[in-house]
């Protein structure tokens, strides 16, 4: 997709970095104590989806856990079957091209089913790795951007 803006650019790569079977990343989600769900994100989540799928079956079904995805296709473009079987198990998708320029409103929220989990446009999960590298996943407000940014340099 790469969408300008991208928070998570150093997933866009098709390069083998780290590659998991879908059993080792269940066993590291079903090991992970006090979460209530798991989300997809990208680079581009349905382009991998047959693999998600199979691991997004076995969280729901074998650990009742939530699953949000975040994507840049739009949902009338998720038509192969494996696409179609992973949107059949999310609680919440979130799709569309993300637009920087008005990053709260230009992305769709669908949300299915599950009445257990809400969305929340102002959640924000953020992530940084040991080389000071922030992932974010959400919404952040340009003031949690630079406040990160500050925090990282």
């Amino acid at each position: 997709m790469a969408c300008e803006g991208c928070w998570n650019k150093h997933t866009w790569s098709f390069d083998k970095k780290n590659l998991f079977l879908v059993d080792e990343l269940f066993d590291e989600i079903s090991n992970t104590s006090g979460i209530d769900g798991v989300t997809f994100t990208g680079g581009e989540p349905f382009i991998q989806a047959k693999n998600l799928m199979q691991l997004a079956y076995r969280i729901k079904s074998e650990l009742n856990l939530t699953l949000q995805i975040f994507t840049g296709f739009e949902l009338k473009e998720l038509n192969k079957r494996y696409q179609k079987e992973l949107l059949l198990l999310a609680d919440i998708v979130v799709a569309g091209r993300f637009d920087s320029s008005k990053p709260n409103n230009n992305q769709r929220v669908y949300q299915f089913a599950n009445e257990k989990w809400q969305f929340n446009n102002t959640d924000v999960e953020v992530e940084i790795d040991g080389q000071g590298e922030a992932i974010l996943t959400g919404y952040p407000t340009d003031k949690l951007i630079n406040n990160i940014r500050e925090a990282i340099k």
